[in-house]
């Protein structure tokens, strides 16, 4: 059952479940040389295998956002603001071009879109925070702006993503184009992976993306490889091309030392 994935809840519930079973077919005689059942003693653990949380690397993220600009897909803007800010998904349906700031190049994130209340809140962690505006995110804002006219919001309205259907909208294309199919949340991740390993201080990332936990932000080092990165360069185990030089025998050399035949 561990093997299987169940809970364990569930394993627990199947060792009481037997014990009883044993229990009463013993007290009734009804299993003759048996003394208490075969699960009695035995202990359950609630191990966990870690799995690699899925990230898209760089040239996936490239041939991402390149197909979806090429086939003017309505959620491009979305994907490159999520991709550029490290936003959560109901920060960037609740941003309001009056928490940008084009001038000092800075966004104010203060609030977030619940999908299934359809209601505005406040941040997962309750505090706001700021994003610096890059120049390939000033590039989008520019654009957004000229066209959103009366728009308050600064990215498009869609009804999948009124209803929280993003993950959707981004696996189905991912596995249009042949790339890694990837839930919303996953661009997050490439965003602060990115920073972390253009060797980003992991203090930064982590204000940017508004962590409050060092727990989460330990996870994407991880997946950056930072603690890692050039830490196999000291190892020196293939022999170099002077260090086999040094084996090969002068033929010339050996014809004087040895005797002639």
């Amino acid at each position: 059952m561990e093997n299987a994935g169940r809970s364990l809840g569930y394993r627990k519930q199947v060792k009481h479940t037997i014990n009883l079973v044993y229990r009463w077919g013993i007290e009734q005689r009804l299993i003759p040389g048996v003394r208490e059942a075969p699960v009695q003693g035995l202990a359950l653990s609630n191990r966990k295998v870690e799995k690699v949380p899925e990230i898209l690397n760089l040239d996936e993220i490239r041939c991402l956002l390149r197909s979806a600009k090429q086939l003017e897909h309505p959620w491009y803007s979305i994907w490159v603001m999520a991709l550029l800010t490290g936003m959560r998904n109901g920060e960037l349906h609740a941003l309001l071009w009056s928490d940008v700031n084009l001038q000092d190049r800075k966004i104010t994130v203060s609030k977030s879109y619940h999908s299934r209340r359809r209601v505005v809140k406040s941040t997962k962690s309750g505090c706001w925070r700021t994003v610096p505006i890059s120049d390939e995110l000033l590039v989008l804002l520019l654009e957004l702006k000229a066209s959103a006219e009366k728009r308050e919001h600064v990215l498009p309205r869609f009804h999948e993503w009124d209803a929280g259907r993003q993950a959707n909208m981004l696996r189905k294309f991912c596995i249009g184009i042949g790339v890694r199919s990837v839930r919303f949340h996953t661009l997050r991740a490439c965003f602060a992976t990115q920073l972390l390993a253009n060797d980003v201080a992991s203090a930064r990332v982590m204000k940017i993306c508004g962590w409050a936990d060092l727990k989460t932000m330990q996870k994407y080092i991880r997946l950056a490889g930072v603690d890692e990165k050039g830490a196999t360069q000291t190892l020196r185990v293939l022999p170099s091309d002077m260090a086999a030089m040094k084996e090969v025998v002068d033929l010339f050399e050996a014809k004087q030392i040895l005797p002639s035949v």
